[in-house]
């Protein structure tokens, strides 16, 4: 997701740049086009990477369940927030137990889940979970380990 992120970022920079010239060259649309390349850059800049950031926060960080750090987490409590991803599966709100290295500690998360697999998760239930190796709060529950 993060490469598309930024192949989407360096489009808006190519037309800004295409947008920008137009202002140089055509003073009758310098003005428009100058704040065409403005918002477009600034998007490319800033909200593309707190769009992606949003997402990857619903649906698991890849890199994390790649390369986090393997623990164990109880489900103290689950939510949903009414919120989709991809139409189909439901953001819910865990309130989890975390457990790594002897020590457990709250974490609360929001995580894209597959219907299917929802129905398979409950409070009290203890699932595998990946954690940030810098940061332990930023949690994910590795859905495929803790369901099979």
């Amino acid at each position: 997701m993060r490469r598309w992120g930024k192949v989407v970022g360096g489009m808006m920079v190519v037309i800004a740049a295409i947008f920008a010239g137009v202002a140089v060259l055509v003073p009758e649309v310098r003005r428009e086009s100058a704040v065409a390349a403005v918002i477009l850059i600034t998007a490319a800049l800033f909200g593309i990477p707190a769009l992606l950031r949003v997402l990857m926060s619903f649906t698991g960080d890849e890199e994390i369940l790649a390369n986090g750090v393997v623990g164990s987490a109880t489900i103290r409590s689950l939510q949903p927030t009414g919120w989709r991803y991809n139409r189909q599966s439901p953001i819910i709100r865990f309130h989890l137990q975390v457990e790594s290295g002897g020590t457990g500690y709250p974490v609360e998360i929001k995580q894209a889940v597959d219907p299917v697999l929802l129905q398979r998760l409950a409070p009290g239930m203890v699932v595998k979970v990946r954690m940030h190796r810098e940061n332990p709060k930023k949690v994910v529950i590795d859905l495929a380990e803790s369901t099979a």
